[in-house]
């Protein structure tokens, strides 16, 4: 396992300058203004932290206000950097940030540098920097960067270098930021473990193509290196191909490291339907030796244009060597921060796309609590088909005169995979009522919100799957009982590979499909795209949603089998809408063992699977700022031990109680994924698979994560379509409260509604929450705002606007 805490140096320690050319976005999406804490060292050096040296706050030599930072470097040996406060971030998020230097005498040095970092503080890589000219007037600094897949925050450092020695100026820190762009090309990183020698979901001849690792990678810890040694032949690297449309203007973009020779190049290409390429638009980096540089190319999808492939390329009649890492696309169909904030829907602190910054508290999730240790009964044993229910599993309520709570399940590769249909009274023990027909294996069923009794129109619709010559296929279905199942009228079936699961969102009236696909033989990594349709006719092609990154193959505890290093990737995810986000729980498989890793074939590989949280604004960017269980695995050789399977629903009910309470169903097998008894006694595993059952967790409503301890949790602007604000909090065990304050945009209080005038919140503030007064002010004010919770301590887990 590779250690968790990766390695950082001291910012004292760092001695190469990125170069980082301007790269123009073909911004549809406008760049939103981020508050980084005191910007103008107004407020002397708070928010700010000197990690060695001498920083002081001065009021003598400022750039603008009353307010900035003196650095005084008096060592040739050593520097002295000052680090802001961090800003919450997303994975894909581009960041520029900006800073206004002056030096006292020219050439005494100075760097304005970009950090992120993971939850755990640890600096992840890349950390971008840009060095002040030689000169004693004001300048500004600029860099630009993309959050990694495992970063949660960022902050801005202002640096004085090793060899420098001086005094430095600092003023008027400014970030900004565009969200994480909607195209993604797959494995853009290189950080995918399935093949250790070449890059996975690329297409080379592997000629000249090699892995890369550690310092010599940009970003994460691998990039590809292309060696080119002939003047006759060429070496190229081609990205999978990933949906456009027509007029679509695209940034393609990656890092390069010309080592030696000439030739490297970055292709943007467009092809039609049949795969042909359509056009290419070219550029290169600067000359061997010149260290790290963006690359880009910008260029518009002409007609009869379907997807885009990016490919990393060596001339015909050019040799050299050149490494390239984290390849990005940048798009005109790419979405800007929306500040918009439905009435009644709760805003969770699960993720971080509506979070501006935080500081003192940490995330946290929380494993739903269990209905029992031996799973829902199913009438298991009545039938041998029952013998091993397991999901992917959706619960919908009953109609008059129906059971309340209907349950379709999938049975086990043992028991035909046929899919079941079971029915409860109370959500906790189902009986199970028929074999479903006309449906093997659903991936998830839905009503259909055309349905009203006597219409005539399907209640329900469903994704099944079926093996054609070609490979597996999705089909839709739809039933008026669920139970039989038939193909929906002039759908389209799509590709997909063993999983997938649909969803319906009724905020934007989206059936949402989120399919396992591998597009080659070898298979690749599993990862899942995503497909939306609002008729459950017609669907959008396929793109990218979601996959494991660097930090879940860290996190998995103990060793590989048979000296492989153990990697994780996502066995399936259904997008659940609740409130103001998508709830995903993917489907994390920790791989200890594959007998065809040095394929590239996903075949029978060996491992358990656990249940995470992630959150989503758009269905392709999600956030994970804590990667704990969602569902708490049983004990060794228990049903849910081994490999756990998320179902495509969250129900909300109300308790003998009174209280709100969601339920989460899932399924699970006792041992290892394609275990068998002959693989444990070869050592391949531990547990043979077997013995699966369907089981139910559940939170106090909201309940699933929250920011934890002491702090302060600010967001990023809302603009709210109600005036009521209630919050979901729960203080902790020593007299903790929760006070929330209403800022304007610029993050000033507004005038009413600061802390002297709020009600502190000091009691369980369960679903569906307390409301927030100021006073006499017991609404918000018009308009776009900020909130600020400060809390003493306890877990702060949502708000909600109606």
């Amino acid at each position: 396992m590779r250690s968790f805490l990766r390695a950082t140096a001291s910012v004292a320690l760092l001695s190469t300058v990125l170069l980082i050319p301007s790269t123009p976005a073909p911004a549809a999406a406008s760049s939103a203004t981020r508050l980084p804490a005191n910007p103008g060292f107004e407020s002397g050096l708070t928010s700010w932290t000197a990690d060695s040296g001498a920083a002081t706050a001065t009021t003598t030599t400022v750039h603008s206000g009353s307010g900035a930072l003196q650095i005084t470097d008096a060592s040739t040996t050593t520097g002295v950097s000052v680090r802001g406060s961090a800003l919450a971030v997303v994975p894909g998020e581009r960041l520029t940030a900006g800073i206004w230097v002056k030096q006292a005498v020219a050439g005494a040095g100075g760097f304005l540098y970009l950090e992120f970092r993971r939850a755990d503080g640890s600096r992840t890589t890349p950390v971008l920097s840009r060095a002040a000219a030689s000169s004693t007037a004001w300048q500004q600094l600029t860099v630009t960067g993309d959050a990694p897949d495992d970063a949660v925050t960022a902050n801005v450092l202002a640096y004085s270098s090793l060899a420098g020695s001086g005094t430095t100026y600092w003023d008027d820190a400014t970030v900004s930021a565009l969200p994480a762009p909607l195209r993604k090309v797959p494995n853009a990183g290189f950080e995918e473990q399935r093949d250790t020698a070449y890059p996975t979901q690329w297409a080379t001849d592997k000629t000249g193509v090699s892995l890369v690792r550690d310092a010599s990678a940009f970003e994460g810890d691998t990039a590809v290196r292309i060696t080119d040694n002939s003047t006759t032949d060429a070496v190229s690297v081609l990205s999978k191909a990933v949906p456009v449309a027509v007029g679509e203007t695209i940034t393609a973009s990656a890092w390069a490291n010309p080592l030696s020779g000439e030739g490297a190049t970055l292709y943007l290409e467009f092809r039609d339907a049949g795969g042909d390429r359509l056009g290419a638009t070219t550029a290169g980096p600067g000359s061997a030796g010149s260290g790290w540089q963006r690359v880009s190319v910008t260029a518009t999808a002409p007609a009869s244009t379907t997807t885009l492939t990016v490919r990393l390329y060596s001339l015909l009649g050019s040799e050299g060597t050149t490494t390239w890492d984290d390849v990005r696309l940048r798009s005109s169909a790419d979405t800007s921060y929306a500040p918009a904030l439905a009435a009644g829907q709760p805003v969770l602190f699960a993720g971080d796309q509506r979070i501006e910054s935080y500081t003192g508290v940490t995330h946290q999730v929380f494993a739903g609590t269990k209905a029992n240790t031996t799973g829902i009964v199913l009438g298991k044993g009545t039938a041998a088909y029952t013998a091993n229910p397991r999901c992917s599993c959706t619960v919908l309520p009953g109609g008059t005169g129906e059971p309340k709570w209907k349950l379709w399940f999938s049975g086990s590769p043992q028991d035909g995979l046929n899919a079941g249909y079971a029915t409860s009274e109370d959500g906790l023990t189902f009986q199970h009522v028929a074999i479903v027909t006309g449906a093997p294996s659903l991936g998830g069923v839905v009503a259909n919100p055309a349905w009203t009794s006597g219409s005539g129109v399907p209640r329900y619709f469903g994704l099944a799957k079926r093996t054609t010559t070609s490979g597996n296929q999705y089909y839709w279905v739809q039933s008026a009982d669920g139970i039989a199942w038939t193909e929906v009228p002039d759908s389209t079936p799509l590709a997909g590979f063993d999983v997938a699961n649909v969803t319906y969102d009724p905020i934007a009236g989206l059936f949402v499909a989120q399919i396992k696909k591998h597009l080659s033989i070898p298979l690749g990594p599993r990862t899942t795209w995503v497909s939306t349709s609002t008729n459950f006719v017609r669907w959008s092609t396929p793109r990218p949603s979601f996959a494991t990154d660097g930090l879940d193959d860290e996190l998995i505890t103990g060793a590989g089998r048979h000296g492989q290093t153990p990697w994780s990737e996502v066995y399936g995810m259904p997008a659940i809408r609740y409130g103001d986000q998508y709830l995903g729980t993917p489907w994390i498989f920790d791989i200890t063992y594959s007998p065809n890793r040095d394929d590239g074939d996903n075949g029978p590989d060996k491992g358990r699977g656990h249940l995470e949280l992630a959150t989503s604004q758009d269905l392709v960017n999600w956030s994970r700022p804590s990667r704990g269980d969602l569902v708490t695995p049983g004990a060794a050789g228990s049903w849910d031990y081994g490999f756990q399977l998320g179902g495509t629903t969250l129900t909300t009910v109300t308790t003998a109680a009174g209280e709100r309470e969601t339920r989460f169903y899932y399924g699970s097998f006792a041992g290892e994924h394609s275990c068998s008894a002959a693989n444990v006694t070869a050592g391949d595993c531990t547990y043979a698979a077997g013995n699966s059952n369907v089981g139910m967790v559940s939170w106090p409503a909201d309940r699933f994560a929250s920011f934890h301890g002491a702090g302060t949790v600010t967001t990023r602007p809302l603009t709210p379509a109600g005036s009521t604000l209630t919050v979901n909090y729960a203080p902790g065990a020593g007299g903790d409260n929760l006070k929330v304050e209403v800022l304007d945009t610029n993050g000033t209080v507004i005038p009413g509604y600061g802390a002297a005038a709020v009600t502190p919140i000091t009691t369980d503030a369960k679903a569906p929450g307390v409301q927030v007064t100021w006073g006499a002010n017991t609404t918000l004010p018009s308009g776009r705002i900020r909130l600020r919770f400060t809390q003493t301590g306890g877990d702060l887990f949502a708000f909600t606007v109606n």
